[in-house]
């Protein structure tokens, strides 16, 4: 059985890592005990440290907060650097920065490391699922090498270009999810403040031209069903909105809905702050519409 190590066990690399433990011996590593006792029950092998993890496998997979976190597993105390081998190659599913990532490419080049990104995108449904999107940035050989473990976690892999692409292309659509989210709720609280019945409004509108993920996903699996849930926080939605700026902001591009949407981001982090989950939103537009979207 080949081994794959997995770094990150938290809302998103848990999906992740347990589709991989189908097929490959997995080894696990994650600072939250609860998560690696998880994996542990399942068969994985719990490692001490990232330089420990290396030490078993040449194919490791990163699934962390931000880019300056998996710099800290890479280069930190006890870190990947320390043990992973040439031709190794570290796969950074992580919502990343691509100048950070490009960097840490650049880096472990010299050692013959392979260093690619992969974010996701699709939640934690998605993923348990196995058609999550998954956008990879490298060059095209380590693409077709790395693609049919990939293929074991997923169905919808795509390659987005040179290193670092995988990264801009995730920050770019998670401003979108964004914007369209903060319209979305705009729209629905109008009709429903008209007299539509809120369950009604999505249903049509989700058969028709003003359809996206909020429609499809959001309102109905988190906000209409009561269960106020996504497995996403307001926190990371600021963080990859702001990657997507700082893109913006480098190749002179003026994004007014993006910054709009931010703003608007900003009243449910006031109230509920950066841990809440993004389905706060929804009782953020209830107090500024004063109309009741859940059940």
């Amino acid at each position: 059985m080949d081994k794959i190590g997995f770094i990150g066990l938290g809302n998103m690399g848990k999906p992740l890592a347990e589709r991989l433990l189908k097929k490959y011996q997995l080894y696990v590593y994650d600072l939250d005990e609860k998560n690696l006792k998880y994996f542990l029950d399942k068969g994985a092998l719990a490692c001490s440290s990232p330089s420990d993890l290396a030490s078993n496998t040449s194919r490791i997979f990163l699934c962390l907060p931000t880019s300056t976190v998996v710099e800290k597993v890479i280069y930190g105390e006890n870190g990947l650097i320390e043990t992973t081998t040439k031709g190794s190659f570290i796969i950074d599913m992580t919502t990343g920065e691509p100048e950070i990532t490009r960097k840490i490419s650049k880096t472990l080049q010299l050692r013959e490391i392979n260093f690619i990104d992969a974010p996701v995108s699709g939640g934690p449904k998605g993923a348990n699922q196995g058609n999550i999107a998954i956008m990879v940035g490298g060059t095209k050989t380590q693409f077709s090498t790395i693609k049919p473990i990939m293929d074991d976690i997923s169905s919808n892999i795509f390659y987005a270009g040179e290193v670092g692409s995988g990264h801009s292309i995730k920050a770019g659509n998670n401003l979108l999810n964004l914007i369209c989210r903060m319209a979305t709720f705009e729209v629905i609280s109008m009709l429903v403040k008209d007299g539509v019945k809120p369950e009604t409004a999505v249903n049509i509108i989700q058969k028709s031209s003003g359809r996206n993920y909020a429609t499809e996903i959001t309102l109905p699996d988190n906000i209409l069903s009561g269960k106020m849930f996504q497995g996403f926080s307001t926190g990371l939605m600021k963080k990859d909105a702001g990657v997507a700026t700082k893109i913006a902001f480098a190749n002179d591009i003026e994004i007014p809905l993006g910054k709009l949407s931010q703003e608007l981001l900003k009243n449910t982090i006031d109230e509920f702050g950066e841990n809440a989950d993004m389905s706060n939103v929804a009782l953020t537009y209830e107090k500024l519409t004063g109309v009741k979207i859940r059940p």
